[in-house]
């Protein structure tokens, strides 16, 4: 059985699901590296078809994303950063139950909590 890459997080009285991807994104120049899609998803236990999908957009590359490798002081990996992303998805209008809410950019939800973003 293959390992699982779903992680749990329990916020309040319900438990979610959470996993974070890197995406490659197409080249716009031969010489130049792969830019990289960072997807957040998560969804509440028992409701796959009604997800959060939170998408960002840097101009890092797949060897020095800063959203996911730990360097510097935002790392979507850890699970602070879940119950951020849940919650900013749900102060956005996601209800877990009923509808899925895809957020096109999450760099405002981290800069509302405090992190000091730049527009990338």
């Amino acid at each position: 059985m293959a390992k699982s890459k779903l992680r749990r997080l329990k916020i309040g009285d319900n438990n979610f699901l959470w996993t974070v991807k890197a995406l490659y994104l197409p080249r716009t120049d031969v010489t130049a590296d792969y830019p990289v899609q960072v997807k957040f998803t998560a969804f509440l236990e028992s409701y796959k078809t009604t997800a959060l999908h939170i998408h960002f957009k840097t101009s890092s590359t797949v060897a020095g994303n800063w959203l996911t490798s730990g360097i510097g002081e935002v790392n979507l990996h850890l699970p602070s950063f879940a119950r951020l992303l849940i919650v900013g998805g749900m102060e956005q209008g996601w209800q877990a139950r009923y509808q899925t809410l895809n957020i096109e950019n999450g760099l405002p939800i981290l800069r509302r909590a405090g992190y000091n973003i730049k527009d990338e």
